[in-house]
Parts: C-alpha cells; sequence; structure tokens
C-alpha cells in the first residue's frame, strides 16, 4: 500500500486560488508522471527535430500543472469535475495542461474506492500513448486517504 498527501499551494505569495498537488510515498507525483512519460518525449522530440530541424522541439515530459478545480468527491472516485475531451466516463482528471485548459493536454486515471482502499489504475495522457508501466497501479489506504483530503480541503 502506498502513501499519498493532499497538499494545497499557492504559484504566487499574492495568489488566493490554490492548486492541489499530490505527494506519494513522499515523491511528487508530477515527478512521477515527467519519469514515466520521459522515454516516449525523448522519442517524440528526437522525431520532431529529425522532420523540423528548424522548428523547435519542447520536451513535454511531466508538462502538466495541478488542478485548482478537483473535489474531494472527485478524487474518491465520485463523480467527475472535469472531463476534458477524450476522457471516458470512468476516468478522473488528476493533472492538466499549463495553459489551464484541460481539454488541451490532461492525464488521467480510474479512481476506485471501497471500504478499505482507494485505487488510482489505468493513467493515460489524452493525448499521447505513453507508457505509466513504471507507476503502476497506485492504492492508498483509504482511512490515510480521506484524512489526508479533509487536511487539504480544510476539513479536518
Amino acid at each position: 500500500m502506498r502513501s499519498i498527501e493532499f497538499r494545497r499551494v499557492s504559484r504566487r505569495p499574492a495568489e488566493r486560488r490554490t492548486s492541489l498537488e499530490f505527494l506519494i510515498d513522499g515523491v511528487s507525483f508530477l515527478e512521477l508522471v515527467r519519469e514515466a512519460e520521459l522515454p516516449g518525449a525523448l522519442a517524440e522530440q528526437k522525431e520532431s527535430i529529425e522532420e523540423c530541424p528548424s522548428e523547435p522541439a519542447p520536451l513535454l515530459a511531466g508538462d502538466y500543472a495541478p488542478s485548482t478545480r478537483l473535489s474531494a468527491e472527485h478524487l474518491l472516485g465520485g463523480a467527475p469535475d472535469r472531463v476534458p475531451h477524450g476522457v471516458e466516463d470512468d476516468e478522473h482528471l488528476l493533472l492538466g495542461c499549463t495553459c489551464g485548459i484541460d481539454d488541451c493536454w490532461a492525464l488521467v486515471a480510474k479512481i476506485v474506492a471501497d471500504d478499505d482502499t482507494v485505487t488510482w489504475s489505468a493513467l493515460r495522457n489524452t493525448y499521447r500513448d505513453w507508457d505509466y508501466g513504471s507507476i503502476g497501479d497506485l492504492t492508498f489506504s483509504r482511512q490515510d486517504y480521506e484524512r489526508s483530503l479533509r487536511a487539504a480541503f480544510g476539513d479536518g
């Protein structure tokens, strides 16, 4: 079983709007995603450079922003708050595009909660066919998961 911490963060000191970051076993979920996406992103970047050497070829691994609009219900596998283009009915948004438009680019997963656990599985990018096998399914204690959610949302 993995540990998870939901953490509210502000990108700029004067900004009132916060985003929700996830730490898995003390490591940023965004960093885990970046590492998993790196092989696919590097191959894509190389292909792009070969096809059009005069154009910039950004490295897109981990190019997401934590969301400012996810509810605790959404993160427990309830009705999704945001349903970006290309998302199946049983998938939930975890990370959105850095531009702030989730339809642009998103990382989604299936979230299933039972009495004892919450599991994130089938991670995928809505526009790239990258492999997330190095992350695998993430299963958390439901009690600890809900405790961290309540702390992040100010309910405990």
